[in-house]
């Protein structure tokens, strides 16, 4: 009977692993950014530094705090890389972060599909993945974001319009296994099911271009985070392997 017992409360043990790391406890923190840095360039900010990949240097800036992304005149794109050369060819990374975005005249769907965030791989520089827009709004609001797993034009807009001024914390997934991409905000989460894969990730990157909206997106509190898989599956099996040894 004890032995029973003590097998019951094993196995509920491992569902409740199990349940757990299916979560965001088991997720790694690969890099965080605060951009709590003097005025002036985000390129060489931060450990690991945030570096130039494209476009012309020390024109996409940190101001009071933020990194700020102008869609204006603004051509630069930077990337940081993940935390001790940290890469990942499988399971999810997340990055999750706030924005606010302002723009002096209506964002529409010709003139403003200009993506502003990406994942980033050293190995195949110009393989941008879960690429995100600020796009035309929906539902009568401002704007709304959008999701492209790998295209440079919009695939999927949230269902949710938000205002210009306001707070938006959104997160943004790349399923390296499956090779395709979420994104979340306001509440509601869309998925860009176009597969990409055989992709190495390594870094987060932010864009800039020129919109014809010329919006500003100010990006704050960057949390970057990985989930291997298929972690729930192993620590079942494992579990279940231990029980068998048990009864033994």
């Amino acid at each position: 009977m004890r032995s029973r017992i003590l097998n019951t409360l094993s196995l509920l043990g491992c569902i409740f692993a199990v349940a757990v790391c299916g979560s965001v406890a088991c997720a790694t923190t690969v890099s965080t950014d605060d951009f709590n840095y003097p005025d002036g360039p985000l390129r060489g900010q931060g450990t690991p530094p945030w570096e130039n990949h494209s476009g012309t240097n020390d024109t996409l800036l940190v101001s009071s705090g933020a990194a700020v992304v102008s869609e204006d005149s603004g051509s630069e794109d930077l990337h940081k890389l993940f935390d001790a050369g940290a890469s990942f060819a499988g399971g999810v990374v997340t990055a999750s972060f706030d924005i606010v975005v302002t723009a002096p005249s209506p964002i529409t769907s010709n003139s403003s599909d200009e993506y502003f965030a990406h994942f980033w791989q050293s190995a195949n520089p110009n393989n941008f993945r879960a690429r995100t827009f600020v796009h035309a709004p929906t539902a009568g609001g401002d704007y709304t974001l959008s999701i492209s797993t790998l295209s440079s034009s919009v695939s999927t807009d949230l269902p949710t319009d938000f205002s210009f001024g306001a707070t938006v914390p959104v997160s943004i997934s790349f399923d390296i296994t499956a090779g395709t991409s979420s994104l979340t905000a306001g509440g509601n989460t869309v998925y860009d099911l176009t597969s990409s894969t055989g992709q190495i990730i390594d870094a987060f990157a932010l864009r800039q271009s020129n919109s014809g909206s010329d919006e500003t997106i100010r990006v704050d509190n960057l949390v970057v985070t990985h989930v291997p898989e298929p972690t729930s599956i192993a620590m079942l099996l494992g579990c279940l392997g231990m029980l068998t040894i048990r009864r033994r």
